[in-house]
């Protein structure tokens, strides 16, 4: 965590310049990662930035300069398509470095998911590409929800005000995803490891953490046989969950047996012949029983008697 950000009226003071008025995603997410590299962040808003300012506080989404994205010529990214924005900017340029203080995990890693995760789409909605949602219903984004806490037009007078409880919500999403994702990183080496160890088509966890892209990923070739992963449960018992085709195509590849599908308890258990059967999903990629014996029956059964 960074120091305590403060908002200033004197631009002597300031060790951040970004522009006034309306906020977005973009100068929103780029105040809350400065603000975790900064000693003692300090941030100006102006409406304008001319040549005579004189300072040397970082400057971003306005001013013309490497922090700034509105140029006539400007940074695109590898797709080629999509132009950075100021947080993008400042992510390139300072991500890993800050990874760097506040983990020993893989940085490169943690770098691109992260960027791939949330900065990606800031840069493209603040660059007017939008995503393609079909749907009767509107679809809020990241960049809708920050907007929202900018002033209505009958009431400018707290922008500062406004743009602190947007940075104080944006600066909870940036630190939830940075957690998120070091989770992942180490979720990764767990599920490995217990790769390595499995033998046959049912990977048993002790624990639950992330595994779906892991065994999609892997270069293990124990981790295309898998058909079953098993691991307790937060309700209690144990999960039985299958594991998709692929990233693309969801589907298991191999679903629990029609017969259970939709079924719970005690008609589950009569049909199954598993004693402490809970459940089977109506879809039958996921199932459920209360012994770690019976999850792997469930999940022996679903394999061997089709």
């Amino acid at each position: 965590m960074g120091d305590i950000m403060k908002l200033t009226k004197n631009i002597e003071e300031a060790n951040l310049i970004t522009h006034s008025g309306n906020f977005h995603a973009d100068d929103i997410f780029a105040t809350v990662f400065m603000s975790k590299i900064i000693k003692n962040p300090v941030l100006y808003r102006l409406n304008n930035y001319t040549d005579d300012i004189k300072t040397d506080a970082i400057i971003y989404d306005i001013g013309g300069g490497k922090f700034d994205h509105h140029q006539v010529v400007s940074d695109y990214r590898e797709d080629g398509i999509t132009k950075y924005s100021s947080i993008g900017l400042l992510w390139r340029e300072f991500g890993k470095e800050y990874l760097k203080t506040i983990t020993d995990t893989d940085i490169e890693f943690l770098f691109n998911e992260i960027d791939n995760n949330l900065i990606y789409q800031i840069d493209a909605i603040d660059n007017g590409q939008f995503p393609t949602i079909e749907s009767n219903y509107k679809v809020k984004t990241l960049s809708d929800i920050i907007s929202m806490y900018n002033p209505n037009w009958n009431n400018q007078d707290k922008m500062d005000e406004c743009f602190m409880k947007a940075f104080n919500f944006a600066n909870e999403i940036f630190d939830l995803e940075i957690n998120k994702v070091i989770s992942k990183q180490k979720a990764e080496k767990k599920v490995e490891e217990e790769i390595s160890k499995c033998d046959g088509q049912i990977l048993v966890l002790k624990e639950f953490m992330p595994f779906k892209d892991f065994i999609l990923e892997s270069k293990n070739p124990l981790a295309r046989t898998l058909k079953f992963v098993i691991f307790p449960s937060q309700r209690g018992g144990y999960t039985i969950h299958t594991i998709p085709k692929s990233k693309l195509d969801r589907t298991p590849r191999l679903s629990f047996n029609s017969s259970w599908c939709g079924l719970r308890d005690k008609e589950l258990q009569q049909i199954s012949g598993i004693e402490s059967a809970i459940f089977v999903h109506p879809d039958g990629f996921i199932g459920g029983a209360n012994t770690l014996e019976d999850s792997i029956k469930m999940a022996k059964k679903t394999i061997y008697e089709r």
